[in-house]
């Protein structure tokens, strides 16, 4: 208790990345890693292998960002915008 809640306006692109095929793991993440734009990769379990941060683009841009996430990992990508942040 006692830290404050601080929201932040800056807004970001989320994709939720379910891979295809059994590709390595690290290898996967390492090349969501070495996309431009992208910030942060989360491996996980369940209906998505991977949860990628990415910086918040422009339309044109964010379909193609969109397609290369999908091509480094060989499946698809669902995007979510965050348009604002909270954290401790």
């Amino acid at each position: 208790m006692g830290k404050r809640t601080i929201a932040s306006r800056t807004g970001f692109d989320y994709f939720f990345v379910k891979p295809s095929g059994n590709e390595d793991v690290q290898k996967a993440a390492k090349k969501l890693m070495g996309i431009k734009g992208i910030r942060e990769v989360a491996v996980t379990e369940g209906d998505y292998g991977f949860v990628v941060k990415a910086d918040l683009l422009y339309e044109g841009e964010n379909a193609l960002l969109h397609r290369e996430i999908a091509k480094a990992v060989g499946g698809t990508a669902r995007k979510a915008v965050c348009i604002c942040n909270y954290r401790k």
